[in-house]
This record gives structure tokens, C-alpha cells and sequence, in this order.
């Protein structure tokens, strides 16, 4: 988790220090829980098409 953190600082350019080290976890955890909400909510759309189809 630890390495996913810094390639998430470096892809981003997110500063370095201790004062903005509480706004990059934020922004990390608002973005990892939204990666997991789109990725669950296209699984149960992708779902309920195909039982439409079927």
C-alpha cells in the first residue's frame, strides 16, 4: 500500500512535507473508495444488461 501511495504522489506531483501529508492521504483514500464504488457499480450495471439480454 506504501509503494501505491508514492506512485500516487509522483503521478499527481503532490508536494512533499508534513503539512501536506494529510491532505495527499485524503485525497488518496476519496480516490481509492471512488475507484472501488465505479468499479462495483459498473460490475452490477454489466450484470443486469446481460440478464437482460439473456
Amino acid at each position: 500500500m506504501k509503494r501505491l501511495y508514492r506512485a500516487f504522489k509522483d503521478w499527481l506531483y503532490l508536494p512533499d512535507g508534513n503539512a501536506a501529508e494529510l491532505y495527499n492521504l485524503t485525497l488518496f483514500i476519496i480516490l481509492a473508495l471512488s475507484a472501488i464504488v465505479a468499479s462495483v457499480s459498473f460490475t452490477r450495471t454489466l450484470g443486469i444488461f446481460l440478464a437482460l439480454f439473456r
